[in-house]
């Protein structure tokens, strides 16, 4: 009777230390929990750690308010300590391509904002660039070419060849322009 006596008070025993130390693990668990939680609250960040912050701005620019969310709250992070912008973008609207200049000089005005340019960064693509503090581009990067194009054929010559006339009602001198025929 006492070695089943001895061996209940060892199982008893050992289920007080198991439970002490699932205890104490919950209880390490949970504080490293809170930790996590604590720093996510305090810094918008997981791991609030001094970092430099990238952007990739590819493809048509438009008037993109997530993007210009995104640089604002990269504005205002004070663990970025820094902008890369990642240009590549044959440019796009020109409200947005303005839009996103004026974030990017707002970020301009509180930390260093680097361009880098991949294959292209014309028309917007270039506006954008040009709001940082510093641009790094490739030898055959194409950049630049901002504006407008627009062609067309002046026919007038041949229309007057071959004996046409072409006339127009219009309310303004400038309506109906551009046109092949004047």
């Amino acid at each position: 009777m006492s070695l089943e006596a001895d061996a209940l008070a060892d199982r008893r025993r050992l289920r007080r230390k198991l439970s002490f130390w699932r205890v104490a693990a919950f209880v390490v668990a949970l504080i490293a929990v809170l930790a996590a939680i604590g720093m996510t609250a305090r810094d918008g960040n997981i791991l609030p750690v001094n970092h430099i912050a990238r952007v990739n701005i590819h493809g048509i620019i438009t008037d993109n308010r997530e993007q210009q969310k995104l640089l604002r709250d990269i504005a205002d992070n004070k663990r970025a300590k820094a902008l890369i912008l990642d240009i590549d973008s044959p440019g796009g609207t020109t409200t947005g391509a303005e839009a996103l200049f004026e974030a990017i000089r707002a970020v301009a005005d509180k930390k260093p904002v680097v361009a880098s340019l991949g294959t292209v960064a014309a028309s917007g693509g270039y506006i954008a660039a040009i709001g940082a503090d510093h641009i790094v581009a490739r030898g055959n990067t194409l950049a630049g070419s901002i504006g407008v194009i627009i062609q067309w054929p002046n026919a007038t010559e041949l229309l007057g060849k071959v004996g046409v006339a072409v006339k127009s009602v219009k309310s303004s001198p400038i309506k109906a322009e551009p046109t092949p025929y004047t």
